[in-house]
């Protein structure tokens, strides 16, 4: 029996609610099941679940109004949509958590902060809404002050910037623009899902480290011992890189640089921006072919892996050579964030050059295409080269730099092409007169 889309969108929501409500409580159970009170336990676990739920639930109605109802609609009120939708949505969240939290959290401003006693953990969890902020913390009953007031401190940045707004935020947009360009016939559009996951995983990472170094701005390098403390009660381990994985998948393996010396882009695994950028070139690449027939949808595939694959490793490449360079003007910086700053340089230029066929539909040239892209690069490069090393003559001496070698590998590998290709004519050339 085939039911109408609208039954099938309730039954499907209703089993995947269900399904996550059960993960969700048997998951966070796990996590507090040192916490000595029952109800309060009970309370937390069902507050995250609830809050889950609720995004869930909403992410999903999304999807089914825009590939429904709001596939009709321009992009630019199909956006004003989707932001009204999303606002409309944290504000009901914000209501019915606030009224369930209330009853057992205490009120400081916007934040509503929950304390757990527990049997030798500490951990700290983040909720946030529009307005509220709520804050799970959970500490033994004789704990250390140093360790609650880092917990404090990296929850309450993750509370003042709204990060788990923010990343809803690029949760809901991301998803909702895949459906609507899914729906009107864009069929490589698809190949943003890779994209959007990296980039989700990336800004989660991002804010985990901007909440580090919120926590080593007010403790000092002594947030590192009690960060250790930290792992140890919740994993049996001192080091971040041992963590269970479900640790490691948001929280960054060298977490120990920000809390011993505030050094953010240290932390990053060399691989993140490669990665990031090389999706977002084999995206730029195939996205443009749409409605393709069925048999040549295959193709458009293999292009896009061949395309992702060989810009990571590329960008790889570039950056290991963009590291001498960097080392030389980047002053004292570690070795871990000149290797990365080296590797998001590499990843501004594979991000902006994949873009230079869209300038070209603005200049039809492809030699400005291609200054422009260029530039865009080093403004982008001079930024990020200015958040890490927080001097603007060395940040433009790196972009300036880097400009010019990436500028003159170009122009090498393009006289070995052109070489190769009038050999090619000679030879053929001789060939034939034969």
């Amino acid at each position: 029996m085939k039911f109408p889309p609208i039954i099938n969108f309730i039954i499907g929501t209703t089993l995947s609610l269900l399904f996550i409500a059960y993960i969700e409580h048997e998951v966070y159970h796990r996590e507090f099941s040192s916490v000595r009170d029952a109800l309060l336990r009970s309370r937390a676990v069902n507050t995250i679940m609830l809050f889950s739920v609720l995004l869930t639930a909403e992410l999903s109605t999304l999807i089914f109004l825009s590939l429904y109802y709001l596939r009709g609609l321009s992009l630019g009120f199909f956006l004003g949509v989707v932001a009204a939708y999303f606002v409309l949505s944290m504000l009901v969240n914000d209501a019915l958590i606030y009224v369930y939290v209330r009853g057992f959290g205490s009120r400081v401003g916007r934040y509503i902060v929950v304390r757990l006693i527990s049997d030798g953990k500490y951990n700290g969890f983040t909720m946030s809404t529009l307005y509220h902020d709520f804050i799970i913390v959970m500490h033994p009953e004789r704990y250390d002050g140093g360790v609650v007031d880092l917990i404090n401190a990296h929850e309450g940045c993750h509370a003042m910037y709204k990060h788990a707004l923010v990343l809803g935020a690029v949760l809901f947009l991301g998803v909702s623009l895949l459906v609507y360009f899914g729906v009107r016939g864009y069929s490589m559009v698809w190949t943003g899902v890779p994209l959007l996951a990296v980039l989700l995983l990336v800004l989660a990472r991002s804010l985990e480290l901007h909440a580090d170094r919120a926590a080593y701005d007010r403790l000092g390098p002594r947030s590192l011992d009690y960060f250790r403390m930290v792992l140890g009660s919740l994993f049996g381990v001192d080091d971040a890189r041992r963590a269970p994985i479900r640790s490691r998948v948001t929280h960054p393996g060298r977490r120990d640089l920000v809390l011993l010396r505030g050094d953010v882009i240290g932390a990053y695994a060399p691989w993140e921006f490669p990665l990031l950028a090389s999706l977002f070139a084999g995206f730029l690449v195939v996205v443009p072919a749409y409605d393709l027939p069925g048999a040549y949808l295959r193709l458009a595939l293999l292009i896009y892996v061949g395309v992702v694959i060989g810009s990571f490793l590329l960008t790889i490449l570039l950056g290991v050579v963009f590291r001498p360079v960097v080392r030389l003007f980047s002053g004292d910086l570690g070795d871990e964030s000149v290797v990365n700053l080296s590797m998001m340089g590499a990843s501004v230029f594979t991000a902006v050059f994949a873009a230079s066929p869209a300038l070209y539909l603005v200049y039809h040239v492809w030699l400005y295409s291609n200054i422009t892209a260029a530039l865009v690069s080093f403004l982008l490069l001079s930024l990020v080269s200015w958040l890490v090393l927080r001097s603007v003559g060395r940040a433009f001496v790196v972009a300036v730099v880097l400009t010019v070698v990436f500028i003159a590998l170009n122009f090498l590998l393009y006289s070995m092409l052109s070489l190769a290709h009038a050999l090619y004519v000679h030879v053929l050339f001789r060939g034939g007169s034969y």
